[in-house]
This record gives C-alpha cells, structure tokens and sequence, in this order.
C-alpha cells in the first residue's frame, strides 16, 4: 500500500488522481472534502484539488521574504484605501465545490465579506499572488495557474526570484511578463496600485 493517512477509519492515498478508502476490507473512492481538510488543522502540509489531497513544502528564506515584502507593500495600499481582506500563505480559498478544491496564495487578496471566524474563504480570491521557490516544478505551476483561471481568479501574479520577474495572469488575456526594472498595475482589482518590483528584488 502507498502512502497515505487514516482518517474516520477511511485510508486516504496521496498522490493519486483518487483517494482510495479501505472499511470493513472493501474498496472505494473516497474524495476529501473542504471541510475535512479543515479539521486536520492548520499544521496539515497540504492543498485540496478535485478532492486530492497535494502535499506542499515550506518555502526558500528568499521566497518567503519576498512574499513578506509584497503583503506589506499590498497590505498597506489595501488598508489605507479599505478595498478588501488580505490572507498570508495560510489563508485557504475554496475555489470549487465539485469535488472540492482549497489552495492557498502566498498572498491573497478578496473584495468581499470578512471571512468567517471557521472554516476556508468560501470563494475564489480577486488577487492571488504565488512567489516561486526553486523547488517548485513547472508542471505544479501550471496546473495552480489552471486552477485560477477555471475558478475564474481576475488577476495571478507569480513572482520569480531567481529570474527577477513576475508573470501576471488577467483572465481571459494572454500572461504578461514584467522584468525587474518595470512595475506591477492593480489594474481593477486594485485601481491605482503601482508597485515597482525593485522594491522586491533587493540584494
């Protein structure tokens, strides 16, 4: 048997494109639900997508600084102007419910309600922001980027430290790459927002 956890007496597989749960010696699929991701708590390393558990990892002191940087310069016009509610990298958004996925952004932004005292974000975020570490493959990047834009996520920017860039996502647009001497746009997530990456990029 691979690995895997036990969980209300099912045994869920990692990894897999199901999760296969043992009870009473039969097999079945058994999918995780939001709310049972929830309920591992806050120490459990992992996304939700289409009901699979995915493992994620800590990222690089770079990365994780960089990601500090852009919630303070983000967090700061947001609150000045009261345009919504940031979430740090351990804010889950549920961004569908058939079967359920629940990611996280190393920065997350919403236009709506306060989140509730329990439970994920309900929806999509208005503004994901992912800063790649050196681990991270191509291929978990693009399959987040597809989560986003079939939640219908309006705007993702992935920060690359090594390159000095950041990729922004507008959905239905082609993605747009901003060098290191150029400057991020809000655009109507956040209007009026200009943020120039060598505020990030710093030696």
């Amino acid at each position: 048997m691979g690995a895997g956890f036990l969980l209300a007496g099912c045994w869920y597989a990692l990894g897999t494109t199901s999760k296969q749960a043992r009870r009473d010696g039969m097999t079945a699929t058994q999918l995780v639900t939001a709310d049972e991701l929830y309920q591992m708590g806050s120490s459990a390393p992992y996304e939700l997508i289409e009901g699979v558990l995915k493992g994620v990892s800590p990222s690089s002191s770079r990365s994780s600084e960089i990601g500090a940087l852009i919630l303070i310069l983000v967090g700061q016009y947001v609150i000045e102007h009261r345009l919504g509610h940031l979430t740090n990298a351990d804010g889950g958004y549920i961004l569908n419910t058939n079967p359920h996925t629940v990611v996280s952004s190393d920065v997350g932004f919403h236009r709506g309600k306060p989140s509730a005292d329990r439970g994920f974000y309900p929806l999509p975020p208005d503004l994901a922001i992912e800063v790649i570490s050196p681990t991270d493959r191509k291929a978990d990047i693009a399959e987040k980027q597809e989560l986003y834009a079939k939640a219908g996520v309006p705007l993702v920017w992935w920060v690359n430290p090594e390159l000095s860039t950041v990729t922004v996502h507008r959905l239905g647009q082609e993605p747009e790459i901003v060098e290191a001497t150029g400057v991020l746009d809000g655009g109507d997530v956040l209007p009026g927002f200009m943020l120039a990456l060598q505020a990030i990029f710093r030696d």
